[in-house]
């Protein structure tokens, strides 16, 4: 009795996937005219390539009929048998309603059916009004058929009768194991990081990923990190929030930029450095005597270091958006979790692709974490590079490559790669567990020991890259970006909320920075989003579609304004806000305030107009941001 329940089972298990395949071709066919250019082989990757969430999401699906037969099993009763059937027949219904139903949406929105399309469920007669008669009959018809067939076919060959298989010792062993085997199979396996949206995605062409990207699994994701999310905050009436953000944000009144680089095409390395804080170097105000980055230091000091630049975020999949698209982080999810909703941001990929660069980004661990392979993909990098494109023999810690392997592929893809180009990279070997291959052992840091010298491993990778890539005749015409994707805890444990926390490093660095620029330490408060506005300010290219991120180096030259500097981030429990000469913390669960200072003479309590005028700023951003993020 046992196997027969594994064998049901695994007709079960395949059922769905021969669904799930069939749902892949009907998208791929109906949205063929995006694939020109597409050979068949590549089209066929997305049926293999989404079979790893297929087989996740089955999963799911088998515990309806587990449960069921095993209830029905020990009970004996055929009335829990037949109402199998009928919650299957409800499953198909719903599935087929999604698959067809995101046909048509797609053709509105490019994405599949998602939270957002759910949402708009609550106004039915927009619904109705928005979809064609032919469009409305052709769903629901479609949805009868196959919900007709697909009931008819599992009542034919996979009603079974399990009565009195309780009383079975094998039956209740293979149902106390099947759980377990259940709970593999949901999670993808034993690795690191369970199953992700963007283990799906693996093609250049976006309908493709699309294609491949499992439907259900997709609305299930999408609904459970719009769930985190809260209606859109509403602190302040939209005028006044709108008018304090616009004050924020005064790009219009800075008219020239300050060139800080010798031409206005040079190639770009982008190094995002995982969980790097600002307490690591010396050169940035960090912990002194340890020498625990000197190679970092040593660039900080010849290139431009922005000393009091924070993170918005505490996440990495946060802490890509900020970087890349100058979204910034919000208190209870991430954008880039949302494939309907990042394909609404900007990108720095997007707009130096479009003046000629070649771009790539590189990784030396899976990028299925926190969806960020899908937004990579979308952002239509020449080039991806992660973990299972490093070599077998490559010697690997428990989550991927180490930065000095990562470093030296880097080294070796750029001896090809077609210039001006943007090289971006994202290093893993001071993130936990730090299994990195080092002798290195700083006695320092207490609890914070392995992060320090995992550090001090990875400043050394950092190291012996730019003296390679000296020699390299890319080198002198090459600027290199150096910006953490969030913070980490030092030795010097500062509360996770507060703003010291959060500070970060943001280096510009290489023979392009101008000479009356290099060894500039920048003192103004700026944030990890400003990268994007900044960099392409430099190049002269249009930054105005990044609507959060400050160009640093801006000015006026009627009035030599230099613009407003700040830094915003959020946590979970709400939001901290930055500026030169005072910062302020606050919980949005709470409304109240975490602290506030006047960061020149360290004093919590400076005028309360202060601190209020500070508060409403933060909420203005957090407002704004909140309403973007439930239109996109």
């Amino acid at each position: 009795m046992a196997k027969r329940l594994f064998l049901s089972m695994l007709k079960h298990y395949v059922f769905w996937l021969v669904l799930f395949a069939f749902s892949r071709l009907l998208f791929i066919v109906w949205n063929r005219e995006e694939l020109t250019g597409a050979s068949f082989p590549h089209i066929l990757y997305a049926f293999i390539k989404g079979l790893y969430v297929d087989t996740a999401m089955s999963g799911y699906l088998l515990v309806f009929p587990f449960l069921i037969i095993t209830i029905a099993a020990f009970t004996g009763r055929r009335i829990l048998m037949r109402g199998n059937l009928y919650i299957h027949g409800l499953l198909f219904a719903c599935f087929f309603l999604l698959i067809f139903s995101e046909l048509a949406i797609y053709d509105e929105w490019h994405t599949k059916l998602s939270y957002k399309a759910i949402w708009f469920i609550r106004n039915p007669s927009e619904v109705v009004h928005t979809a064609s008669w032919t469009q409305t009959v052709s769903i629901l018809v479609s949805v009868a058929f196959f919900t007709t067939l697909c009931t008819w076919v599992y009542k034919r060959y996979f009603r079974e009768e399990f009565f009195e298989a309780g009383r079975s010792r094998k039956f209740i062993v293979g149902s106390i194991i099947f759980p377990l085997l259940l709970f593999v199979v949901v999670r993808g396996g034993f690795h690191t990081i369970p199953v992700q949206l963007s283990d799906a995605y693996y093609s250049n062409y976006n309908v493709l990923n699309l294609a491949s990207v499992n439907s259900v699994f997709n609305l299930a994701s999408s609904c459970i990190e719009n769930a985190k999310a809260r209606e859109p905050y509403a602190f302040l009436p939209p005028d006044q929030a709108q008018e304090i953000f616009s004050s924020l944000n005064n790009s219009p009144l800075l008219d020239t930029t300050r060139s800080v680089l010798t031409t206005k095409r040079p190639n770009i390395v982008l190094v995002v450095l995982e969980g790097w804080s600002a307490d690591m170097l010396e050169s940035f105000n960090g912990i002194q005597g340890h020498n625990i980055a000197p190679n970092l230091d040593a660039i900080a000091r010849d290139g431009i270091r922005f000393t009091d630049c924070y993170a918005s975020g505490s996440l990495s999949d946060q802490g890509m958006a900020a970087v890349f698209s100058a979204f910034p982080a919000q208190p209870l999810t991430s954008i880039i979790t949302q494939p309907n909703k990042y394909i609404k941001l900007p990108c720095i990929s997007k707009k130096l692709k479009a003046e000629g660069y070649h771009t790539s980004f590189m990784f030396g661990g899976q990028l299925s974490y926190g969806n960020i392979r899908s937004y990579m993909y979308f952002n239509e990098f020449d080039k991806i590079i992660e973990g299972e494109n490093f070599p077998e023999e490559i010697p690997q810690g428990k989550l991927g490559a180490h930065d000095e392997f990562l470093f030296s592929r880097q080294l070796q893809e750029l001896k090809t790669e077609q210039q001006p180009f943007f090289a971006s990279m994202f290093t893993l070997s001071t993130h936990g567990p730090y299994d990195f291959p080092s002798t290195t052992d700083l006695k320092f840091g207490d609890k914070e020991e392995d992060y320090v010298n995992s550090v001090h491993y990875a400043d050394s990778c950092i190291g012996d890259f730019i003296r390679r890539a000296k020699n390299e005749p890319w080198y002198s015409n090459t600027l290199f970006v150096f910006v953490s994707d969030h913070s980490h805890n030092s030795p010097k444990n500062y509360t996770f909320n507060s703003p010291q926390y959060r500070r970060i490093p943001l280096i510009f660095y290489g023979d392009v920075v101008d000479s009356d620029s290099r060894g500039i330490n920048y003192e103004f408060t700026v944030s990890q989003i400003d990268l994007a506005a900044t960099l392409l300010g430099q190049l002269n290219i249009d930054y105005s579609g990044f609507k959060y991120s400050q160009n640093v180096f801006a000015f006026s030259r009627t009035t030599g304004f230099t613009g407003n500097r700040y830094a915003f981030y959020s946590f979970e429990e709400g939001f901290g806000i930055v500026e030169q000469a005072s910062s302020l913390v606050w919980s949005v669960n709470n409304q109240g305030t975490f602290s506030h200072r006047d960061r020149w003479h360290d004093e919590e309590d400076f005028p309360m107009s202060d601190s209020l005028e500070l508060l409403k700023k933060g909420q203005a951003i957090l407002q704004t941001l909140s309403v973007d993020y439930s239109q996109y």
